[in-house]
């Protein structure tokens, strides 16, 4: 055989017999003829041109090395890059920045963008809600707690007796407001109430159906909830103006024992208003409550949200609508709660606010922006 018709390794072989003085013995011919390739040789046959529709009945690679290693190098090289672009564009910004979020319980991408705080407008004639500008701080002076007098005491409790005695006058869904009066107290000033209680739901589709029937604020349930969370109540607070005029006005009522007088009246329908509904979602003894409210001023600071002096404030931009976010780390001051976003509807005059209690929920930040931004759908 010709060094030509060699591989590299019979070479190296054949070379380490040389150097032995060995005889040189030619086995290919034998060896192919053994396992029935005849005496030729093996040799790379030219691929013919394939016409247009041909099939090729064999495998040829079409991509040179070269070539493969220059596309595993764009391929690292892309992250690289993109990563990059995302630096600069938050330098261009000025510090705001965007977040992708996938959920192991939801496949969608999830995106938010964090800005500076700003106010939140409200209302269309200009009403702000703002985060306060005087956090709360820890007393250094110990303030002793003030002990009622056996008089308030007794007030106190008439003045619950009365709102027991007026509530059991009324039908589900009705409200009253009363005056309590002391016989012979001369200038005293009288106790004002109001009874008209929450309206319950254990379901969302019930509260959804009353909240339409009295046009309510809507809250819409999110689709997606952390894992374990789920529905545990929902209700509509009614409110009404008590009239003090009307009344004080008022001469016959229901006589209490110790000399107290309830005089009542019942709350015409049209008076009552349907302003706030909440509803809330648990998982053992962490929770997440969201409201929504009609605003009554509609100039100036509408809302003035409470904070203390290590608590995060950001703005959030997420579907379109931006709100605040605040996080509350503070363990001397107790709010109710570690997470608290609200965020606002102008046209229709209502604010959405959503916390999560208890300081320590195990909840994360983008968790309860994703709860958020589901409802702003």
């Amino acid at each position: 055989m010709r060094k030509d018709e060699l591989t590299s390794e019979e070479l190296f072989l054949k070379e380490g017999d040389n150097s032995a003085k060995l005889p040189l013995v030619d086995v290919h011919d034998s060896v192919m003829q053994a396992i029935g390739l005849g005496n030729g040789r093996l040799a790379v046959k030219p691929v013919p041109h394939q016409q247009e529709g041909d099939i090729p009945d064999i495998m040829h690679r079409v991509e040179p090395a070269t070539y493969a290693k220059r596309c595993r190098k764009r391929m690292w090289s892309r992250p690289v890059r993109r990563w990059a672009a995302v630096l600069i564009l938050v330098v261009l910004v000025g510090g705001s920045y965007s977040l992708f979020k996938e959920s192991p319980w939801q496949a969608a991408k999830f995106q938010y963008e964090v800005l500076p705080y700003e106010p939140l407008l409200a209302t269309k004639e200009g009403g702000t809600i703002e985060v306060s500008k005087n956090p709360l701080v820890p007393s250094k002076v110990k303030i002793p707690q003030r002990v009622a007098t056996k008089e308030e005491e007794l007030l106190s409790e008439k003045n619950l007796e009365a709102y027991r005695v007026v509530e059991k006058l009324l039908l589900p869904g009705e409200g009253a407001s009363y005056v309590l009066k002391k016989e012979g107290a001369g200038d005293e000033r009288p106790q004002l109430g109001r009874v008209i209680p929450a309206m319950l739901f254990n379901d969302y589709s019930s509260y959804l159906a009353k909240a339409e029937e009295y046009k309510a604020p809507y809250l819409p349930r999110p689709e997606y909830l952390p894992e374990g969370y789920v529905f545990d109540q929902a209700w509509i607070q009614p409110d009404f103006e008590v009239n003090e005029n009307e009344l004080l006005a008022l001469t016959d009522g229901i006589k209490l024992e110790g000399g107290y007088r309830v005089m009542w009246k019942k709350e015409p329908t049209a008076r009552i208003n349907y302003e706030y509904s909440s509803m809330r979602y648990k998982k053992g003894e962490s929770m997440v409550r969201i409201n929504a409210k009609h605003i009554k001023a509609k100039t100036g600071t509408v809302e003035s949200l409470l904070r203390t002096n290590t608590t995060n404030v950001e703005n959030i931009l997420v579907n379109g609508t931006q709100l605040i976010y605040t996080e509350t780390t503070n363990i001397e001051i107790k709010l109710g709660y570690r997470y608290r976003l609200v965020w606002t509807d102008p046209e229709q005059n209502v604010v959405y606010d959503m916390t999560a209690a208890p300081e320590s929920s195990a909840l994360t930040k983008e968790e309860v922006i994703r709860i958020a931004a589901d409802m702003m759908k």
